[in-house]
């Protein structure tokens, strides 16, 4: 996979499937593939893993270096006859930007299938279950992200916290702004791969980091695409905060329009007028979402504090549950008890 011309630096056979990207920072090469399984739970995440096909031979290396929070990974599986499968739980703390450098891998996110092809990248990190099922000869490059930096860095960009962040798990062709992210992802690779200390400097690494960062949510579709793509608005005006900082502090209560008006120190028609411009949104939708934010989160983790659905509404402010669960399908595609048996 040609992530970058070929006449704008050396190591090309690295990036196009020929031979992996970050030689010189080897983690592990084995046969074994029980270290492989307890390598890359320790990396990534928790998942299984096996081989299909029997038990052919295989040469496992991983290659890894990292800039601030972001950790780029080279993986080949070194298997050139059976299938390697990996299957791996909903993913909460991290998003992974995967390309492949050579051969195919079948990518199953909740009810949906795709394949990943040479000159493609896909972000994984949905709420359901992932199977990968990669094919003989596969290698591929990873960029592994804390969903709460690029959710934080989300919130800075758009000024409000606008909800969870959910890529589309179909794969995007690397041209376009998607070229400009993997050609990037290239070039601090191969300067790291060199030992270059530029991104040592804390200015440097940190600017360099939310770029790469910005791209991305400008080269995958996600669901607040149209959010970050549009105009930027600039500061939200005080009476906007102040009823952002009323509504996170008692979100619980029951809030009224007027509340929020009072709260303000302005007009009603102003009110409107500055959510609408700068978040959006009308007043009492803000304060919506942002229950249903809460909602979503706490139900997320009702299986282990022991929460109903119905205590979940009305801790969250929502006193109507029927039209709770309705406005909760609408802005998530699933209903609230389904959230709650996926945890």
């Amino acid at each position: 996979m040609m992530l970058l011309q070929e006449g704008c630096a050396s190591n090309v056979d690295a990036w196009n499937g020929n031979a992996l990207p970050l030689e010189e920072c080897a983690k592990l090469v084995t046969t074994d593939i029980d270290a492989v399984h307890a390598h890359m739970s320790s990396v990534f995440c928790r998942h299984h893993l096996h081989i299909e096909g029997g038990v052919p031979p295989i040469l496992f290396r991983h290659h890894q270096t990292s800039l601030r929070s972001l950790t780029f990974n080279a993986t080949d599986y070194g298997n050139p006859y059976g299938r390697i499968v990996v299957g791996i739980p909903p993913m909460e703390h991290i998003y992974l930007v995967q390309f492949s450098l050579s051969g195919l891998a079948a990518i199953t996110q909740g009810d949906q299938t795709h394949l990943l092809r040479p000159g493609e990248m896909c972000v994984l990190g949905s709420d359901s279950r992932i199977r990968q099922t990669f094919a003989e000869g596969y290698r591929h490059f990873t960029v592994k992200i804390p969903k709460s930096d690029l959710q934080a860095l989300l919130v800075r960009e758009l000024g409000f916290r606008p909800g969870e962040l959910i890529f589309s798990p179909r794969p995007v062709p690397v041209e376009g702004i998607a070229a400009t992210f993997t050609n990037m992802v290239r070039l601090v690779c191969d300067d790291l791969n060199r030992g270059l200390p530029g991104y040592d400097h804390p200015r440097v690494g940190e600017a360099i980091e939310d770029t790469l960062k910005r791209l991305l949510l400008a080269a995958v579709p996600h669901n607040h695409s149209d959010l970050f793509d549009g105009p930027t608005p600039g500061p939200a005006p005080y009476y906007v905060r102040r009823v952002e900082e009323y509504v996170r502090a008692h979100a619980e209560d029951p809030i009224s329009l007027t509340d929020l008006i009072d709260v303000s120190g302005v007009s009603a028609r102003s009110l409107h007028t500055g959510f609408r411009r700068f978040r959006d949104a009308t007043p009492m939708g803000y304060l919506k979402n942002y229950r249903l934010a809460r909602a979503r989160a706490a139900l997320r983790g009702g299986a282990e504090s022991g929460l109903s659905v119905t205590q979940v509404a009305l801790n969250c402010g929502f006193t109507h549950l029927s039209k709770f669960a309705h406005d909760y399908y609408e802005r998530y595609g699933e209903r609230p008890s389904e959230t709650l048996r996926s945890a």
